[in-house]
């Protein structure tokens, strides 16, 4: 057998092993929409994903991603990847799962009808994060399709602003909330520290003479490290000090918690600093 017959022969297996995927994409593609907003804006958000994926020669993640495009363009239920579809490492498992779970809160709350275009958004970039945490080597493809659900989530989820009533006359003058409190992290850490306990058993106290209102936690980091890494170590962080108060006797329904990652720094420095890595505690009337 000469030299070009065998290398045809290899083609030709080669073409036989790809030939059930890969044409996903090219079908999507040409696919018209006929669902809603929300519909097209996923059908565009996968159609994108499986272009990726064909690109890098990911022809099984493109033809899945075609597949729930073309879904979205019949105007057919389409929802976040299950957290069971994805052979993902079991330190990501409870993060992922955190995020739909979030996610699905706002599907449900009307996010696909108040905002089309964010929802389906954060559900493209949350099904890219899953896509890409499976595969888990490529850290800066992971970290960019978990901004995109974070900055998609934030358009979904915007803060809410306590209203203030006015006090009924003529009552007297309603008591002045307690507070602000300020806990503080060490590098890197959600773990409460000794200092941090002090200061909660404070706002515990707190808590039971002014038993109105809610109560904000927000946590924060420094700007050290990865911006998506931040974020999530933000929200353990308002998480530590949930816990601690609810363990303490505070009723969890009052309490409204978030974080927010590097933002709002108290000393804007790339550094390592204590004083950005904290978690607020504010008392709403």
């Amino acid at each position: 057998m000469n030299r070009h017959l065998r290398v045809f022969l290899a083609a030709a297996a080669m073409a036989l092993l790809s030939g059930c995927a890969g044409f996903g994409f090219g079908e999507a593609e040409m696919t018209a929409p006929q669902g809603n907003a929300h519909d097209r804006a996923l059908q565009s958000g996968y159609l994108e994903l499986s272009r990726s994926e064909f690109n890098e020669g990911d022809y099984i993640d493109s033809d899945k991603f075609a597949e729930r495009s073309m879904a979205a363009a019949r105007g057919e239920s389409v929802a976040p990847e299950a957290i069971s579809e994805r052979d993902l490492p079991a330190d990501r498992i409870g993060t992922l799962t955190g995020a739909r779970a979030r996610l699905a809160t706002a599907l449900a709350g009307g996010a696909a009808q108040n905002n089309p275009s964010a929802a389906a958004e954060a559900q493209v970039a949350f099904d890219c994060w899953m896509q890409e945490q499976e595969e888990n080597f490529q850290p800066d493809d992971i970290a960019a399709c978990q901004e995109r659900f974070i900055a998609a989530m934030e358009a979904l989820e915007p803060r809410p602003v306590a209203a203030v009533p006015p006090p009924p006359p003529p009552a007297p003058a309603p008591m002045a909330a307690p507070g602000p409190f300020t806990v503080y992290f060490d590098f890197d850490r959600a773990e409460l520290t000794p200092a941090a306990r002090t200061e909660l058993a404070d706002v515990i106290q707190a808590a039971q003479g002014f038993d109105e209102g809610s109560i904000d936690i927000t946590g924060y980091t420094d700007l050290s490290g990865a911006e998506a890494y931040n974020q999530v170590l933000s929200e353990r962080r308002a998480n530590s000090v949930i816990e601690f108060l609810v363990n303490g006797g505070v009723d969890a329904s009052r309490i409204v918690g978030r974080g927010l990652g590097e933002s709002n720094p108290v000393v804007n420095t790339e550094a390592p600093e204590q004083r950005n890595r904290r978690v607020e505690i504010d008392f709403q009337p």
